[in-house]
């Protein structure tokens, strides 16, 4: 789907790749779990820290 551009992605991602679908996966379970319970009305973003490496 992504073809070329993973590689490109990855060069914008502090951590230099992009994620894996299983780490992506983790995230779900955990919300998912009752040890989530008390989360409520948040947006959870799960990028590597993308966003906090973009200028501006």
């Amino acid at each position: 789907m992504l073809g070329g551009n993973v590689e490109m992605l990855g060069t914008v991602n502090i951590r230099g790749r992009i994620g894996a679908p299983d780490e992506i996966a983790e995230v779900v379970l955990f919300l998912v779990d009752d040890r989530s319970s008390y989360v409520n009305g948040t947006v959870v973003i799960a990028n590597g820290g993308e966003l906090s490496s973009l200028p501006g």
